[in-house]
């Protein structure tokens, strides 16, 4: 009976520690992806497109902070660094389309 409690011990103790091994090996592997897509993947930049509607200003305000709009010309630059989401009227949302499929 004792051996067969002993056994058991032994497997549990080995099991939890191949399993810490394991979660270990997780928690790493976790850490290089996330410093290797932080390397690779460039920054994001929101555009919404707005209207100049107070209400409309408001609103992105209070959900983006500071009210900016930006043109197709600013959108397009690849140097440009935003701290946040920008707004873009309809027009300019057209001119980006086309900037976009001439550049192709």
């Amino acid at each position: 009976m004792r051996s067969l409690l002993l056994g058991a011990v032994i497997a549990a103790v080995s099991l939890g520690a191949a399993n810490a091994q394991a979660a270990k090996s997780v928690a790493v592997a976790a850490k290089d992806a996330a410093a290797h897509a932080t390397r690779t993947e460039p920054a994001t930049r929101k555009v919404f497109v707005c209207d100049n509607e107070d209400l409309t200003r408001r609103s992105f305000a209070r959900a983006y902070g500071a009210v900016e709009f930006v043109t197709a010309e600013e959108a397009v630059k690849s140097d440009a660094a935003w701290s946040g989401a920008k707004c873009m009227r309809s027009s300019e949302h057209m001119r980006l389309k086309r900037l976009k499929l001439a550049s192709r």
